[in-house]
């Protein structure tokens, strides 16, 4: 199978956090899959979560878009 993305994704597991409104509001979630350009969030609510917001894992912040979402989960690209 080719992979169509930029960069090939790897699965992982980690805790995350959404940042809305600059931090003022967090929401948690679970990254499952990552690579340099993107990666796919869980979250149990994915429909509430903006179409821009920051992403914190391993106390590292990222700037992303949401190119994609289903009930419990978003791709993201990352700016």
């Amino acid at each position: 199978m080719v992979e169509p993305r930029a960069s090939a994704r790897r699965r992982t597991i980690k805790g995350g956090k959404i940042l809305l409104n600059r931090g003022s509001s967090v929401l948690d979630c679970t990254v499952s899959n990552v690579s340099k350009s993107g990666a796919m969030i869980k979250i149990e609510n994915a429909i509430a979560v903006p179409e821009n917001f920051d992403l914190q894992v391993d106390g590292e912040v990222k700037r992303c878009r949401a190119v994609w979402r289903l009930i419990n989960r978003i791709g993201v690209k990352f700016k």
